[in-house]
């Protein structure tokens, strides 16, 4: 059973659970760039960055650990250099 995101007002990127660990979603405003940076297109599919391999699971500390990286992310994206800003292997 899949979990729905849980609503945020901070930013456009949601986060949510997947088999218990947190996952970034991306809004398809930021689709062009996540295709320019992985080099192949989304064909419409909402774009995810997993977290649970950095050992971010779903409880509370976590949680508000993860809206401060999707701010943070989010700024960076919005950015009108946002290539020299983003770093997308960290």
């Amino acid at each position: 059973m899949k979990a729905q995101p849980k609503v945020q007002t901070a930013c456009d990127i949601t986060i949510g659970v997947d088999h218990g660990s947190l996952r970034l979603q991306f809004p398809s405003r930021h689709s062009p760039l996540w295709e320019a940076l992985d080099g192949k297109p989304l064909k419409g599919k909402p774009k995810y960055l997993p977290l649970g391999r950095h050992g971010y699971k779903d409880n509370p500390e976590d949680w508000k650990r993860a809206t401060q990286i999707a701010i943070a992310m989010e700024a960076d994206l919005d950015h009108p250099e946002w290539e020299k800003l983003f770093d997308p292997t960290s």
